[in-house]
């Protein structure tokens, strides 16, 4: 029941994900650039950045900070570190070596005078129009990558946690007293056990069972969504 509940919200986060990413584009012409090569990796962390400049490209960094809508249909991959064991995550590319912005005026010069951009996709008439109709189809691949990347990394966190609950109640198991009764709830041996206890294996006893507590009620979702 959980696991039909869980996928049923996030089909509706999905589909309000879809709308708001459909209204932003619509009723808007969208005009293609070539970017240089190396622009579209993840620009310097800033800290405090608006959720929707997290992960951010150099390239959409450079048009932002010169006042230019872009949209650059991206997605996020994770990956761990093969000796430091660390996530990296990053955010790359679906259309690698171009983006669109949007030029109210037509100020084509404004766009072509920031670093990072190497010219407009063009035919013999002029740069190439695209609409917000023609948007939301990548659109729709982009947020179906960024649903496939939360599944992806919820299951990891709760495969980490369930492994970090086992470690912890295996060094519990050590400390108390053997014999422990199979009726009796791990937790509350421990905390019947520690009444007996010398003040600084108090103190590391309650430590483990806090810890425990904290995993055992993690959820894992709220920290997961990131709208880039």
């Amino acid at each position: 029941m959980a696991a039909i509940k869980l996928k049923e919200q996030d089909h509706r986060d999905f589909s309000e994900i879809v709308d708001q990413r459909r209204k932003r584009l619509k009723r808007r012409d969208w005009y293609a650039i070539r970017a240089a090569p190396g622009t579209q990796r993840m620009a310097r962390h800033v800290d405090d950045a608006p959720l929707h400049r997290v992960g951010e490209s150099i390239i959409e960094r450079n048009l932002r900070n010169e006042g230019i809508s872009v949209y650059m249909p991206a997605y996020w991959y994770e990956s761990i570190h093969h000796r430091t064991r660390k996530v990296i995550q990053r955010r790359l590319p679906l259309l690698v070596g171009y983006a669109f912005v949007n030029l109210e005026n037509q100020n084509f010069e404004k766009v072509r005078d920031v670093d990072g951009v190497v010219c407009f996709l063009r035919s013999e008439l002029g740069p190439i129009r695209f609409s917000g109709d023609d948007l939301s189809i990548i659109a729709a691949e982009e947020l179906s990558r960024r649903q496939e990347f939360r599944r992806e990394r919820i299951s990891r966190i709760q495969s980490e946690t369930a492994g970090q609950v086992m470690q912890l109640r295996g060094n519990l198991r050590k400390i108390l007293p053997k014999g422990r009764g199979n009726r009796i709830n791990l937790k509350d041996q421990a905390l019947i056990a520690i009444k007996g206890m010398k003040p600084e294996m108090q103190s590391k006893v309650m430590g483990m069972l806090l810890q425990l507590e904290q995993l055992e009620a993690y959820e894992g979702l709220e920290t997961i969504d990131r709208v880039a």
